[in-house]
């Protein structure tokens, strides 16, 4: 290839063709997971909460929850995901026995009253295992289902 003085030798239009192609095609990071595959995990818990003091007993594991700033126990009857195969305690495994709810406050007031406590409930929510939280969707009763 012949160089004009200069001006740097010319790239065949071939290898910038390919460099183009190359650069806009490549995926990133951030495109090679659906939105959905970002968002945490969503679960159902069903239990019951525990009025403060309230004997504990032995039925059913427990979780140590906060709602609305006040530490709560949870039994926990059954634990699903929403949106995996998932099923069972290996969901919290990596909580400890410590989970914060959060959300709306119709929810955080329906958990916290005194008519839920210790009735069969449905709890749905996103579980942010490293914050230990769980963004509440839905509360509701699950009296027909402990039947």
């Amino acid at each position: 290839m012949a160089t004009v003085q200069g001006r740097p030798p010319r790239q065949p239009l071939s290898f910038t063709l390919f460099l183009v192609v190359f650069v806009v095609s490549a995926p990133s990071p951030a495109q090679s997971q659906s939105p959905i595959d970002r968002l945490p995990q969503l679960i159902r818990i069903t239990g019951a909460l525990l009025s403060p003091g309230e004997e504990t007993g032995e039925r059913y594991p427990t979780l140590d929850v906060r709602i609305a700033g006040k530490p709560r126990t949870l039994y926990v009857r059954e634990v699903q995901s929403l949106t995996s195969d998932d099923w069972g305690w290996p969901i919290l495994r990596n909580l400890g026995a410590f989970l914060t709810l959060i959300g709306p406050p119709a929810l955080i007031d329906r958990l916290d009253s005194e008519e839920i406590r210790s009735q069969p409930l449905l709890i749905e929510g996103r579980l942010y295992i490293r914050d230990r939280v769980m963004m509440l969707t839905a509360v509701e009763s699950a009296g027909a289902r402990f039947e």
